[in-house]
């Protein structure tokens, strides 16, 4: 017989197994002390499976709720920067301390003339 690898075939042969031994009462004596091991087994297993798929509807709830949160963050951080670049003043430095750019004059960019080339020794 191939092995049973997931849940749903593991749960059946179980249930399978228990359903064989009620319909023959002449070894149902015999095995008692095993059908209930099998019978106990089916019965934790088919607990933590209803709890492993709650606690996975719990962790997309969670996921959901912790994006969300997130966003709020962000949209937080954005208007304290924003109050604290007001406080300060845009040109302020201290800014920088906030991860916020102030505002800083341009640089004057002066453009090179080329050099003119060397005459060619006559």
């Amino acid at each position: 017989m191939p092995s049973l690898n997931t849940y749903a075939d593991v749960v059946r042969d179980w249930r399978m197994l228990l359903d064989a031994v009620e319909r023959s009462p002449e070894v149902k004596e015999e095995v008692e002390k095993e059908r209930l091991g099998v019978e106990r087994a089916l019965g934790e297993v088919e607990a933590l499976k209803a709890r492993q798929d709650e606690l996975t509807a719990l962790r997309q709830q969670v996921t959901q709720e912790l994006k969300a949160s997130v966003v709020r963050g962000k949209e937080s951080a954005i208007q304290f920067r924003a109050i604290l670049k007001a406080k300060f003043g845009p040109k302020n430095e201290r800014l920088v301390h906030f991860k916020v750019a102030p505002i800083r004059p341009r640089r004057m960019v002066v453009e090179k003339l080329p050099a003119a080339p060397a005459k060619p020794a006559a």
